[in-house]
């Protein structure tokens, strides 16, 4: 691949990204206005002719690491394993 079958790529990589964030605000905005209406009707749950809808709070439990590792730092070394990414960035 030559420098412009590279910039043709990234700028088809620029309008993909610029698309599925257009998309993102579009859903999120679908999502708000279901989650208001099942606010708005006092349920946690709708079930359609076609759907089933539920927003409902979920609890987890995780643990702190920045708290461990300062309270308790020999804990933190021995159960702390490194990871690594490769991290993909066009500017």
């Amino acid at each position: 691949m030559d420098d412009l079958q590279m910039d043709e790529k990234l700028t088809q990589l620029r309008r993909c990204r610029h698309t599925m964030d257009t998309l993102k605000r579009e859903k999120e905005a679908i999502e708000t206005e279901v989650q208001v209406e099942l606010e708005a009707r006092g349920v946690e749950e709708v079930e359609t002719a076609h759907y089933k809808v539920a927003w409902k709070t979920v609890t987890s439990v995780r643990l702190d690491t920045g708290a461990l590792k300062k309270e308790r730092p020999e804990i933190y070394a021995r159960y702390a394993s490194p990871a690594s990414v490769k991290r993909f960035t066009v500017t």
